[in-house]
């Protein structure tokens, strides 16, 4: 009896033991079949991170150049800190040591080295080569120290809103750092090599190297020399007349060339973050107002080209015209006057610009306008341009031809501006105004950076015809003090009421003054455009005329001398 009672647990201890190794058998054999099947590629990929060490070797950013080789922007070398946590073997002291060196803070630091999941964490991006050394003397376990490029602005606020910055990573935020990021970023290379469990690469292990390829440098249409100039006699003319802010946009009117654009107030690329991101924007392509009386220019050369005007014709002009339910004043004029198309420009007549306008008739003003391209962008070379507002004529109430005739309820970019009345000069082309000359690649080959196009709007008549009325408008018009002595300039004045922020309207005690022209007068190589906001003086002081005028020019004449240096 005893024995067959043994014999009965010795049988149920096998049978206990077979299941046992049946249950083991079946559980190894579905874990193998699990990694080498099911999630094999996933076993295979943690396999070769483990035995794969990969270094990525950073392409070098191009330079921002100047028409004349001068460095806006370049790249420097700066140290970075980082950590592989999973060779750290005291994270507590080791964070202490950084944070004393670093300025940081330990807990910050500890967290970051104490996450083994990760083979790689940043420290400190772009510390001084002094600090870097110091780490490095520590020999701390699983710290690093490598070689990052840092974007530096070798003329800290010249041209800054044009050129834009880059992010610590390296890739452009705005500009032409953010415009032409492919071609100036480059491609990264990479060194892959095999490594032991101890993380040291094996000797005659497969090697892969990949050079990088470093990124083009870029050619812009900007003279350093009038952009600094630029700048300069902006912050002076907003400074003396406590401006809120101004303008300047230069260009080539054949090309479409953009030799400076100038902002005020303006910041420093090197420590953009400093600065409130307002100042960022290009207000040549991001800032729309009303013309004012500028836009008059525009009004009688479309008036003139559908030939509903004559240029030496004579019109009576009271003191105020009643358009719709709006009556529309001279500023200084109480009587009726004989004015010719040429003398309504020249003495900037708000009364002769509305009679031409009414003799073209809604619609074909409204086709007038559109033609120089105040519907639509320029399409220049930089990110975020605005466009202008300008309704439909099939919407305007009765009044709005008038007041878009004396540049009213019409809005548009300065560049948008200066384009279309450098159709004037170039002969009647509307041309597509660039920031980018050319690409240089690392091959010495050259890429065009941007394609010259332009589009006829307007007969040489015409434009020789506007061309004279804005010559005596500098000779003997309103805009005397934009004269360049020994160089015959054309020029109109301005100056618009900005609308009144609370109630329907303008207010009277804010307004934008600017001027606009070109020269010389014989073959136009220059146009600028000046643009005050809300300068502030006496009543009678405060004109395109009085303001803006003197500026355009100091910077027509040197601009017109540089061209003549360059060429």
């Amino acid at each position: 009896m005893i024995r067959k009672k043994y014999d009965r647990m010795n049988r149920k201890r096998l049978y206990f033991l077979f299941v046992l190794f049946l249950a083991a058998f079946f559980a190894i054999g579905y874990q193998l079949i699990n990694i080498q099947f099911v999630h094999a590629s996933k076993y295979q990929g943690y396999a070769q991170y483990q035995h794969t060490d990969e270094s990525v070797l950073n392409a070098k950013r191009g330079k921002i150049l100047d028409s004349n080789g001068i460095e806006l922007a370049v790249s420097l070398i700066e140290r970075t800190v980082y950590a592989n946590p999973r060779e750290v073997k005291n994270a507590v002291s080791t964070a202490r040591a950084l944070a004393e060196l670093l300025d940081m803070d330990v807990h910050e630091i500890q967290k970051r080295l104490s996450d083994e999941q990760l083979g790689f964490v940043y420290i400190k991006r772009q510390i001084g080569t002094e600090i870097a050394e110091k780490i490095q003397e520590r020999n701390l376990d699983g710290v690093y120290i490598k070689n990052e490029s840092k974007r530096f602005y070798p003329h800290h606020d010249l041209g800054a809103s044009i050129i834009g910055f880059t992010g610590i990573d390296h890739t452009g935020l705005s500009g032409i750092e953010l415009q032409y990021e492919k071609n100036l970023r480059g491609v990264d290379g990479k060194f892959v090599s095999e490594k032991d469990v101890f993380g040291n690469t094996i000797p005659g292990s497969k090697q892969t190297y990949i050079e990088p390829i470093d990124g083009a440098d870029v050619v812009l249409t900007i003279d350093a020399q009038i952009q600094y100039l630029a700048q300069k006699e902006l912050a002076k003319t907003v400074e003396e007349y406590s401006a809120l802010g101004g303008s300047v946009v230069i260009m080539n009117p054949n090309n479409g060339e953009v030799l400076a654009m100038a902002d005020y107030p303006n910041f420093d690329l090197n420590n953009y973050e400093q600065y409130d991101s307002d100042l960022y924007k290009l207000n040549a392509t991001s800032f729309t107002f009303e013309p004012g009386s500028t836009f008059k220019v525009i009004n009688i050369a479309s008036a003139l080209e559908q030939q509903r005007v004559g240029s030496e014709q004579v019109f009576n002009l009271s003191p105020s015209i009643a358009v719709g339910d709006r009556e529309i004043k001279e500023i200084f004029r109480t009587q009726n006057i004989d004015y010719s198309t040429k003398q309504i420009l020249q003495h900037s007549s708000n009364v002769g610009a509305v009679v031409i306008a009414l003799s073209m008739g809604k619609q074909r003003f409204w086709e007038g306008i559109k033609e120089f391209g105040f519907t639509q962008k320029t399409g220049i070379d930089y990110p975020g341009e605005e466009v202008g507002y300008m309704l439909n004529y099939q919407t305007w109430p009765e009044s709005t031809i008038g007041a878009m005739a004396i540049g009213q309820s019409i809005t548009m970019t300065p560049l948008q501006l200066l384009t279309a009345t450098s159709a004037i000069a170039n002969g009647g082309y509307l041309i597509t105004p660039r920031l980018a000359r050319e690409v240089q690649l690392q091959d010495s080959t050259m890429s065009t950076a941007h394609e010259f196009d332009r589009k006829k709007i307007l007969e040489q008549s015409t434009c020789d015809a506007i061309k004279d009325m804005m010559l005596a408008v500098v000779e003997d018009g309103t805009g005397t003090r934009a004269s360049v002595e020994g160089v015959n300039v054309c020029g109109k004045t301005g100056t618009a009421e900005k609308a009144n922020m609370h109630s329907p309207g303008y207010d009277e005690g804010r307004v934008i003054t600017s001027f606009i022209g070109f020269g010389p007068y014989e073959d136009p190589q220059v146009a600028i455009l000046i643009v005050i906001d809300e300068p502030q003086k006496g009543v009678n002081e405060i004109w395109g005329g009085t303001v803006a005028a003197p500026l355009f020019s100091r910077l027509m004449e040197f601009s017109l001398q540089r061209q003549i240096m360059v060429d």
